[in-house]
């Protein structure tokens, strides 16, 4: 900066829009550029099932649905987007239970990114899975974890996890039958004390339904009486399950679990900040990750904390270009790349800055103590 108070960009700068972050040492550029290459869409708050773990039984929002406008402007507005890989369909609610979900797959296909649904399966006849694969889905990822099977149960709903199982299977075989590749099919399992005997029956279920994978998950407890079921406080690794063989097309590959980290250390990393990806609710309300795409109590190692939504606009009011760009989104972006908050776990004190969304470097939202950045959570 020169005594005039411009600045001369370096090299790779110029012609480019940049932030200026004004740090204790200097200051930083940011290039402010339209290139996330991730979407994750929340279609709807609601939920076929009331599982014992799940965030819609603490948060403070309302549940609704995303509306044709908003996710016409969404799919829009997406164009900005030159380097776009995935939009995945998902969140807290159940997609298949949006009545213009398929059309919704459909359109996001259309824009040559890959497309995930996460599903608990339920909904997933014949005909759902029929239309799904004409609108080119190309990766199912289904919740079989013992929440949703006790979920099953108190729904009144027999046989569930039979249903679910077949309903997959079905999906695979008709893939097969028309000569497609796809879709990827993977299973989602999110490990407790009471379940992680089960953890072992992961290849057999996978090899079933012919999934190539297992996502592992541990669990963010919303209540005191589930903060007892966190496995990331013992010192016994969970158990590997085994590999599988799993039939794709004219050939095998061979299946994995992806399992999650099981303590607190030093390493801290933001998947959704790494993939350049961004949340939107099912009110177009745009926010930087699942972590605070709500409001809610969460328990994190047995404190308490309470997690403000933070929303960085609405697709509505402002491109998600321009969101993406602005100066408090990059901002954010970089500070969460390395990481500037400090470690509350580590620290134990229990401050009133841990009970929130605040820490006492000054940071509003922190990610001092977020569970996903040390790979003890794992989404889709």
């Amino acid at each position: 900066m020169d005594q005039d108070g411009r600045i001369t960009l370096p090299p790779g700068y110029q012609g480019t829009e940049v932030v200026l972050e004004s740090r204790e040492d200097g200051i930083s550029l940011w290039q402010a550029r339209p290139d996330a290459r991730r979407i994750h869409l929340e279609v709807t708050g609601r939920c076929n099932l009331d599982c014992a773990i799940c965030i819609r039984r603490a948060w403070r929002d309302q549940s609704g649905e995303m509306g044709s406008e908003n996710f016409g402007l969404v799919m829009e507005q997406l164009r900005a987007f030159p380097d776009l890989r995935r939009i995945t369909f998902g969140g807290f609610g159940e997609p298949l239970l949006h009545s213009r979900i398929v059309d919704m797959v459909a359109r996001a296909a259309a824009t040559g990114a890959g497309v995930t649904l996460a599903t608990n399966g339920l909904l997933l006849d014949r005909h759902t899975a029929e239309a799904l694969l004409e609108a080119r889905l190309d990766t199912l990822v289904v919740s079989v974890d013992t929440a949703h099977i006790q979920a099953y149960a108190r729904g009144g709903v027999a046989d569930g996890l039979d249903r679910v199982l077949s309903n997959v299977r079905g999906m695979r075989e008709m893939a097969w039958q028309r000569g497609f590749m796809g879709p990827r099919i993977g299973l989602e399992f999110v490990a407790t004390r009471g379940n992680v005997e089960e953890l072992g029956r992961l290849p057999e279920l996978a090899k079933d339904v012919g999934a190539s994978f297992a996502l592992v998950s541990n669990l963010l407890p919303y209540t005191q009486e589930m903060a007892g079921e966190i496995l990331y406080d013992r010192a016994e690794p969970l158990p590997v399950p085994a590999g599988w063989s799993v039939r794709s097309a004219d050939w095998l590959v061979w299946g994995i679990t992806r399992l999650p980290r099981m303590g607190w250390g030093a390493a801290r990393r933001c998947r959704f900040v790494e993939d350049r990806a961004l949340v939107i609710g099912w009110d177009g309300g745009v926010s930087p990750c699942y972590a605070l795409m709500h409001s809610y109590p969460c328990y994190i190692y047995g404190r308490r904390r309470e997690v403000s939504r933070y929303v960085l606009g609405q697709v509505a009011e402002r491109p998600l270009a321009e969101i993406w760009a602005a100066e408090e989104y990059v901002s954010f972006r970089a500070k969460v790349r390395e990481f500037r908050f400090p470690s509350c776990v580590d620290c134990g004190m229990a401050c009133a800055y841990a009970a929130s969304n605040e820490d006492c470097w000054g940071n509003a939202p922190s990610c001092a103590d977020c569970l996903w950045a040390q790979d003890i959570l794992r989404c889709p």
